[in-house]
């Protein structure tokens, strides 16, 4: 799997734009406080936060997202703010229930290819979260399952495709142009050849 990831990164190195924390635990009841960092240059573009499902997070699937701005937006249990300058935005879960727990992303949405990472949420009241980032020092860091991987992997390979489609489209263009200049070369000669004969 890692092969893919380094591909990836090459062909499209703003996949890693956006970092998360990974996991966050919170009880029930409680609150809990997920920061997402983001490279230069997106300051100035939405956030937004989604449960997962499917290859997108699209605008209708959002349970929260910014207008670009650094105003805090809400929507029920859940809010979020952008910090331009840190280049962190924070979103919020309160009162968590044992139905918030799932697999979330936190992103910046953009044309095209959306920015984000993954964020394990847990809501159990075994271990409570001593911080906001809701992380504990003696977690041991899971090894991603291959499920998560389809998803980016189809999708690779899916842009990879279209690149060969493309490639290929330009080669036949480029043949199909010279072969007509060859035969409008070709019709050209014996005009000119008939014209330079002497008239007897």
């Amino acid at each position: 799997m890692r092969i893919f990831s380094v591909l990836l990164w090459i062909l499209f190195p703003g996949c890693w734009a956006v970092t998360g924390p990974g996991a966050v635990r919170g009880p029930p009841g409680g609150s809990v406080a997920v920061r997402c960092r983001y490279r230069t240059g997106y300051e100035d573009y939405p956030k937004f936060w989604c449960q997962e499902g499917g290859w997108f997070c699209s605008n209708w699937f959002h349970v929260v997202e910014t207008q670009g701005s650094e105003a805090e937006v809400k929507r029920g249990r859940v809010s979020i703010r952008d910090n331009h300058t840190q280049r962190v935005f924070t979103v919020t879960l309160e009162n968590l229930t044992r139905a918030d727990a799932g697999t979330y992303l936190c992103g910046v949405q953009r044309s095209g290819f959306e920015l984000r990472a993954t964020v394990e949420v847990t809501v159990s009241s075994a271990v409570p979260s001593p911080n906001l980032t809701g992380r504990t020092p003696q977690a041991k860091k899971q090894p991603d399952s291959p499920s998560r991987f389809q998803p980016i992997i189809i999708y690779f390979l899916l842009l990879m495709l279209l690149k060969v489609l493309l490639f290929l489209c330009i080669v036949c263009a480029v043949i199909w142009m010279s072969i007509r200049d060859r035969r409008r070369h070709r019709e050209m000669v014996p005009d000119r050849q008939a014209q330079e004969l002497p008239l007897c």
